[in-house]
């Protein structure tokens, strides 16, 4: 009941990001990943079969279990989207990642899954638990599978430390819990596979992984209002400069591109508005100086974490 609710709050949580951030997502390509992170995690925790009958969705692949491999292979890639979404740069779009890590991981999820367990039985929750108790195969994926969760886990951890300072804890605690969850998977396929299972050890993996994952998607909520503020900040200073511009007859904007960002504007304004100033040989005064002070300390803001 307990697995059933947290899995249950957390795709709660990953679908009130995708509804939530489906605007943003719309207008600003970059936002996009984090949007996609939040589409595939919720796909992935759909399989779970707590919405939708386990049996019904693997059936659908043969009744097989192959579902396991196609949940851990989602779990695997929303992660690895949800770190790009803090570490790409700016100009980032989806169809730009490199997904090198994801392909090679993917890959050998499915080659370990069809190899080392040729023959699979009817459709179960607990599937790689049941099967690690006669199956050395089953444990070998298990493992391998745990690995590979844990090691995009612990890559979103290191990756959280260029995230906003308010929004940080979160997505380390996130990682944390998630790397932990699948170490004490890894620790309980173990015993249950060479020496006896430790009922404490086989109930540590959902409260820890689901909470972890409950904690980075808050984590994303947080940023994504930063990101909103930073925006709306942007949209304002843009505007005013606009005016200080156009007051001060600055129109061309040479090399600028034809569809340029907020920010790209804003510095090329501001470049302007000044050289403008200084090569007409009137002086900025103290609210146009001030609003220059203020762009800069827009364009210089720590501009990598934000998770857009």
């Amino acid at each position: 009941m307990v697995t059933v609710l947290l899995i249950d709050a957390a795709l709660v949580a990953l679908l009130l990001l995708v509804v939530g951030r489906a605007r943003a997502a719309r207008r600003q390509p970059r936002a996009r990943i984090a949007w996609l992170a939040g589409v595939v995690g919720a796909v992935a925790l759909l399989t779970q079969g707590t919405v939708i009958p386990l049996g019904v969705l693997d059936a659908l692949l043969g009744g097989s279990n192959i579902l396991k491999l196609v949940q851990g292979v989602l779990t695997m890639v929303a992660l690895w989207l949800g770190i790009q979404a803090g570490i790409a740069p700016v100009t980032a779009r989806v169809s730009t990642l490199r997904w090198r890590v994801p392909a090679i991981l993917a890959v050998v999820f499915a080659v370990v899954f069809f190899v080392a367990m040729p023959v699979r039985p009817g459709t179960s929750f607990r599937f790689i638990e049941d099967a690690v108790a006669t199956s050395t195969g089953a444990w070998v994926y298990g493992v391998v599978h745990m690995a590979g969760i844990a090691l995009v886990g612990t890559m979103l951890c290191v990756s959280a430390r260029v995230s906003l300072p308010g929004v940080r804890w979160f997505f380390r605690a996130g990682a944390i819990g998630i790397v932990l969850g699948c170490v004490s998977e890894i620790v309980d396929l173990t015993l249950t596979r060479f020496f006896t299972p430790v009922p404490v050890v086989s109930a540590l993996f959902d409260p820890l992984f689901y909470l972890g994952v409950l904690a980075f998607v808050v984590g994303i909520f947080r940023a994504s209002r930063v990101t909103g503020r930073i925006r709306r900040r942007a949209a304002a200073l843009l505007e005013e400069i606009d005016a200080v511009a156009e007051r001060r007859g600055v129109a061309s904007l040479p090399g600028l591109a034809d569809d340029p960002s907020v920010d790209t504007r804003l510095h090329a304004l501001r470049v302007a508005v000044e050289d403008h100033a200084i090569a007409s040989s009137s002086p900025l005064d103290a609210t146009e100086r001030a609003l220059l002070d203020d762009i800069d300390a827009h364009l210089t803001r720590r501009s990598t974490g934000v998770r857009s």
